[in-house]
């Protein structure tokens, strides 16, 4: 056998090249990372992407790494070798690599032993910290026992301060990365499971080669992650109905349907987000009553706006009632836009926007007789940039004179939090506010404009089967009292704790109902 002909090894543990634990560090940076923002879309569809959720993974993650550094401080004064810290990690990638196929049951049990409770602050704030310990905490404590491992072994060679420094360097490069590869490239194109496998697989290589295996042996190591990342996974959820689900930039989204109606929801699907009758323009929701607001200006409309599209019910409703109005939606994320037009009918003649709300009624533009806002993250929460008096004000400078505002605000009573600041917050910009219980559902429409509003039938009738929804409408709609609530700013809006107490409250005895299909 020649030399060529020999098998290509890589060092020995104690003789590894001196690149290796440069190597290493970024890798595991990097994975870190990616596993961080990745867990936040595995734990989307159960417990939801709300700031609760997000505080619990950064604080999990940093406790994890914490434990991770004084563990790895004592291993490497016990060991001065990094096989004890290669054969830990490669435990924890192959933790992880299982993550895209018992995750989700394991966050179902979890949700399930806290069943019951909604989407109030126990379930999901607790819910998604047990769920986050359990899943996540395990591997991110190894993988933060390498960089002191890594600065032990390279004492070794001299120069402690510069060895450490380019570790730390090169994990921190490792972690930008990890930051936004998966975000730009590899969840939108391979989804959650599979980005965790691709990082998961990489970093296996790494200590499979560490381990003084065969480069081939790391060679297979890829493949193999490279071949799962191509292997059908399982869904992030199973839905009853399923018409289609996807994962995009924002959120995991679902279209299923419940008979003649068909609803999308976004990632826990603690609610819905849009709901359309296939066989009837109503759908028996508080959509419906929106086609009524042009009949509450003084001239006919001839623009309507709607920020937070979804899947369009509400421009489909003003395009059908009111042929003549030129309507706008307003949409953040591009995938929900295409699944409004592939399953939800969306009319071809309805402009479309993608982007934030708050940013489109910021800039200057046409003027709208009516304005509807129905952006909601995780169905019931109210992005709290939506919902201040600086938004607000900005909104009252995209009506034309003698516009209006239109808002749902998820309520069970009167006295709701959320419901009352946000009526202060629309008295500080409009002289005139109203609100309207919709029947038979935790509903409210808040309405605001700078005259007095009231309902006029037009000459030619209302419409087929307005009339009833008129009738309701107009008995409903009384001025907002001014209760001294606090007004919402950019600076204060403490919209989701706002929520989650009324939806404890609920739970204790308030009416229910709501926006669950």
């Amino acid at each position: 056998m020649t030399a060529t002909d020999a098998p290509v090894r890589a060092s020995a543990p104690g003789t590894r090249a001196p690149w290796y634990p440069y190597l290493l560090a970024f890798c595991s940076g990097m994975s870190v990372m990616a596993v961080e923002l990745s867990a936040s879309r595995l734990v989307a569809p159960v417990f939801g992407s709300s700031t609760y959720v997000w505080t619990n993974i950064i604080g999990v993650i940093l406790i994890a790494l914490s434990i991770g550094y004084m563990a790895g401080g004592r291993l490497a004064d016990r060991r001065d070798d990094l096989t004890p810290l290669l054969r830990l990690l490669a435990g924890a990638c192959l933790w992880l690599l299982a993550l895209p196929f018992v995750g989700v049951p394991v966050l179902r049990a979890v949700a399930g032993l806290l069943g019951g409770v909604g989407s109030s602050f126990a379930y999901v704030f607790l819910g998604s910290l047990l769920g986050i310990l359990v899943l996540f905490a395990p591997p991110i404590v190894v993988m933060g026992m390498t960089s002191p491992c890594l600065i032990r072994e390279l004492a070794r060679q001299g120069r402690v301060g510069a060895s450490a420094g380019r570790v730390f360097a090169l994990s921190t490069v490792g972690s930008v990365l990890g930051t936004f590869l998966p975000v730009l490239v590899f969840i939108p194109v391979l989804g959650t499971a599979r980005t965790i496998v691709v990082f998961a697989g990489l970093l296996l290589a790494v200590v499979v080669l560490g381990l003084g295996l065969r480069l081939r042996g790391a060679g297979a190591a890829a493949g193999v992650m490279a071949a799962a990342a191509l292997l059908p996974l399982p869904a992030l959820r199973q839905t009853p109905g399923l018409v289609h689900a996807a994962e995009s930039a924002y959120q995991y989204i679902e279209v299923f349907d419940r008979g003649p109606l068909r609803f999308l929801a976004f990632n826990d699907a603690l609610g819905f987000q849009t709901v359309a009758n296939r066989s009837s323009p109503f759908t028996g929701f508080y959509y419906d009553y929106y086609a009524l607001l042009p009949l509450l200006l003084e001239q006919p409309a001839k623009r309507a706006l709607v920020i937070g599209l979804g899947g369009g019910i509400i421009a489909n409703q003003y395009r059908y009632f009111h042929p003549g109005l030129a309507v706008d939606g307003v949409e953040i994320d591009p995938a929900v836009i295409e699944v409004a037009r592939r399953h939800f009918e969306l009319d071809p003649a309805t402009r479309v926007f993608a982007e934030d709300g708050r940013i489109f009624a910021s800039r200057p533009g046409p003027a709208y007789d009516v304005v509807v806002i129905d952006a909601y993250t995780n169905q019931i929460y109210v992005p709290f940039h939506l919902a201040t008096r600086e938004f607000f004000a900005a909104v009252k400078g995209r009506l034309a004179p003698g516009g209006l505002v239109a808002m749902n605000v998820s309520a069970a009573r009167e006295e709701a939090p959320l419901l009352q600041g946000i009526c202060a917050s629309l008295q500080a910009v409009f002289p005139q506010v109203y609100r309207m219980r919709v029947p038979g559902s935790n509903d409210f429409i808040v309405l605001a404009s700078a005259r007095d509003l009231s309902l006029k039938a037009p000459a030619d009738g209302y419409g087929p089967g307005l009339a009833p929804l008129a009738d309701r409408f107009a008995r409903g709609l009384v001025p907002a009292p001014v209760t001294g609530a606090a007004v919402l700013t950019d600076d204060h809006a403490p919209v989701e704790r706002m929520v989650d107490w009324e939806l404890l409250a609920r739970k204790v005895g308030a009416p229910t109902g709501g926006r669950r299909p």
